[in-house]
C-alpha cells in the first residue's frame, strides 16, 4: 500500500474447516467490508487477531498486508491487502 488511502481487500485461500471457523471468516469479511480506507493495514491487525486468536492462529502484518495462518500450517488461510 502506498501513502494514499486504499480500501482493504480480503482473499480467503482455504475453506473453513468447521462451523466455528466459517463464522470467524464471515466476521473477518464483515470487518474488512466495514473498514474505512486506510493508509496502513497494521491498524486493522488487532481486530483480526481478536477474531483469530493465538495459539490456534497466527496473524502477521506489514503496512500493506495482513496474513492469517492456522498454527502449524504453512499455507495461508487468508490475506488482506
Amino acid at each position: 500500500m502506498d501513502s494514499a488511502l486504499e480500501i482493504p481487500q480480503l482473499v480467503v485461500h482455504q475453506p473453513a474447516r468447521d462451523e466455528t471457523e466459517a463464522a470467524q471468516l464471515t466476521g473477518l469479511a464483515r470487518l474488512v467490508e466495514a473498514a474505512a480506507p486506510l493508509p496502513d493495514l497494521r491498524d486493522l491487525a488487532p481486530a483480526v487477531r481478536e477474531l483469530f486468536p493465538p495459539p490456534t492462529y497466527l496473524v502477521g502484518c506489514g503496512g500493506a498486508h495482513i496474513w492469517l495462518h492456522r498454527a502449524g500450517e504453512t499455507q495461508r488461510l487468508a490475506f488482506i491487502c
